[in-house]
């Protein structure tokens, strides 16, 4: 999508898309071990899933494009934050917990590559075409042997025109699997999601995945 789009979805305060309470897969599939191994969170918008990771003892690198997100991440959660320019983003750091602003297709510029990886809001923000630039970027940036947390959703997809997209199982794979071995770790059927109970969907589902990066 154009970035003015997501900017006007943050001023509108339209985020539908934003989760108050963690992530139930991130509470359930998080297998990484504990301590210190940073993890990437792209498109972060003021998830607090970051500061679960970060809790757990992660350093979290974010990246978001609404400066108005990020602000609001900060002052929502009460947290102090220290802001610097590094490579093409504003970076605004408390810790051990950054948010890179800026487009996050510019994320090999920094250098860095990551074990450890958490899409909820990422993959299923994306229009069709740009997916696969997605996938491609995340192999860029995970190494070896590491893991993304991928969680998506599912439901009609001509019942919907707007993020978050439907992302089916199928097409994962097909995004994924070049690079990835792909293990779906569940699915969830939201029967009381207000566009489901309205008749607006027919079905609505979440569904996690661990993605495994091959050498």
């Amino acid at each position: 999508m154009e970035a003015a789009f997501w900017h006007q979805k943050w001023e509108e305060n339209r985020i539908g898309f934003h989760q108050v309470e963690f992530n139930r897969w991130l509470q359930t599939g998080w297998s990484a071990r504990q301590g210190d191994e940073p993890v990437l969170v792209p498109l972060c918008g003021k998830s607090g899933d970051m500061l679960w990771l970060n809790q757990k003892g992660h350093p979290v690198d974010g990246f978001e494009l609404s400066e108005l997100a990020i602000s609001q991440f900060f002052s929502e959660n009460q947290l102090s934050e220290a802001v610097s320019e590094v490579g093409p983003y504003q970076c605004h750091q408390h810790e051990t917990l950054r948010i890179y602003q800026g487009d996050f297709f510019a994320a090999p510029t920094l250098g860095r590559r990551y074990r450890l990886a958490y899409d909820r809001a990422a993959l299923i923000a994306l229009p069709t075409a740009m997916r696969r630039q997605y996938a491609e970027l995340m192999s860029r940036l995970i190494e070896t042997g590491g893991q993304i947390l991928l969680v998506t959703l599912e439901y009609q997809p001509e019942q919907q025109l707007q993020p978050p997209f439907s992302v089916g199982e199928m097409e994962v794979r097909t995004l994924f699997e070049r690079d990835f071995s792909v293990e779906v770790l569940g699915r969830a059927t939201e029967q009381d999601h207000p566009r489901v109970q309205s008749g607006q969907l027919s079905y609505f589902d979440e569904v996690a995945y661990r993605l495994t990066r091959r050498a």
